[in-house]
Formats: C-alpha cells, sequence, structure tokens
C-alpha cells in the first residue's frame, strides 16, 4: 500500500469510527465476532498477560482483553478510532490500557516492551506487506508468545459478490482498502516463513442474511466471510 493509500485508508477509519462503534448494536456480523473472540479470549488470555490490540479500532475487544488480561497497549492509526476508543473505555472504568497512534505495521520496535500475547481483528489483511506485518508483530511477542487475528475467507462467496460489486460501484467503500484474503492453507505458509505455528482457526462472518442462507447449502467454509486464527511465536 503506497503512502498516500495509507494516508486515506487511516482516514476513511477515523471518519466512520462513530458509525463503526455503533454498528455493533445492530449488525449481526459485528456481534457474532465479539462472541467468537471472547470465547479465545476465554481461552488464551491468562490474568497476568502483557498484551497489545493491533489497530484497536473502537475499542469493542480492547475492553474485552483489558478485563482478562494484566494489561494491554492499544494501537491504531486513525486518530478518531482512538478517540472513540479511549471514550469508550474510560466509561467502563477500565484504568489498565495504554492508547498510542501508530501506522500499521511498526517497522521500529525497539522502544515496545514484548508481551504475551498480540491481538489484531480485521486489520492485517488491509497492510500491503503479509511478511512485513508478521515479522513486526513477531517483535512484539516474547518467546512462545501468542498472535490472535481474523482475516477475510478468501473462500466465501458472499465476499467474491461484494468485490465484483465493489468493481461495478466503488461501494461499500472500505473494500477499496483490502489487500489480502486468505484460507487456513494460505496463512499457515505465511506464518510459517514468519516462524510461527499455526495452532488453530475457526470460520465466523455468517450470521447475516445472505451467509445464513448460503449456509443452508454450502460448508462453513463458503458460507462466512472470516477466518480468526491462533499462532504460537516459534523460539529462534
Amino acid at each position: 500500500m503506497t503512502e498516500m493509500t495509507t494516508n486515506a485508508a487511516v482516514a476513511f477509519h477515523s471518519r466512520i469510527a462513530a458509525d463503526f462503534h455503533s454498528s455493533y448494536a445492530r449488525d449481526a456480523n459485528r456481534r457474532e465476532r465479539l462472541i467468537v473472540w471472547r470465547k479465545y479470549l476465554d481461552k488464551y488470555v491468562r490474568a497476568t498477560d502483557a498484551t497489545y490490540d493491533l489497530g484497536c479500532g473502537s475499542g469493542m475487544l480492547t475492553a474485552e482483553l483489558a478485563t482478562r488480561a494484566r494489561l494491554v497497549t492499544a494501537i491504531d492509526g486513525a486518530s478518531g478510532m482512538l478517540e472513540t476508543a479511549e471514550k469508550y473505555t474510560q466509561g467502563l472504568g477500565l484504568t489498565n490500557i495504554a492508547y498510542r497512534q501508530h501506522t500499521l505495521p511498526i517497522a521500529d520496535t525497539s522502544e515496545l516492551p514484548v508481551a504475551d500475547l498480540v491481538i489484531s481483528s480485521s486489520v492485517i489483511e488491509y497492510l500491503e506487506s503479509l511478511p512485513a506485518a508478521l515479522n513486526g508483530i513477531r517483535a512484539l511477542l516474547r518467546d512462545d508468545g501468542l498472535l490472535i487475528f481474523s482475516m477475510s475467507n478468501a473462500n466465501s462467496l458472499s465476499r467474491s459478490l461484494v468485490r465484483l460489486v465493489y468493481r461495478m460501484t466503488g461501494k461499500p467503500e472500505y473494500f477499496g482498502f483490502l489487500r489480502h484474503f486468505v484460507t487456513p492453507q494460505s496463512m499457515q505458509g505465511e506464518l510459517a516463513r514468519a516462524q510461527f505455528d499455526l495452532v488453530e482457526h475457526t470460520y465466523f462472518g455468517g450470521a447475516d442474511r445472505l451467509n445464513r442462507l448460503l449456509g443452508t447449502v454450502f460448508p462453513q467454509r463458503r458460507a462466512s466471510n472470516m477466518v480468526l486464527f491462533v499462532a504460537r511465536k516459534r523460539p529462534l
């Protein structure tokens, strides 16, 4: 992604921050996202963990992480998202979150402390280079540290339809910033090259009307927009 495109993507997400946050109350797929992420945070986050939320957005998952971990460093490039997130989590009385504005991926992590766990929800798919993104995350993790992240599912039928609509209409606007659609197989290869071991994956993002209909005919891998991955940093 060129610097101009990166700036446009950051500006877009800053502009939509309030609407994005409120969409969790009305969007079936966003509600499903919370359910799925809560399950995996319950499974993997320990009360003693120092953690990062990379591309924290409006703070929904930041808050979930902060109720389970000792410390959260929440990073996003969009000022509007950070303002929304900070206001939201302060309203919940959460005091173990440090917010930082930074465009991703972070090229120089030397001044950032290593963590036990990193989460990144639907962010890595917007970045130009998967290797750069994964290597940057690797630098933030201790040996054997965990990475939990979600990305767009390349096998999703509805994603293919939306891609066609975008080519014809330029809508939805966010689709113009997406750079990667992956499968568990392709992501396993990317993770291995970055010295991560894939622990498990699951499909989600099939709660809307179209994907529910597709799910009556097709398997979950075809009727789900997203894939969530859990990976462990391989010690060198």
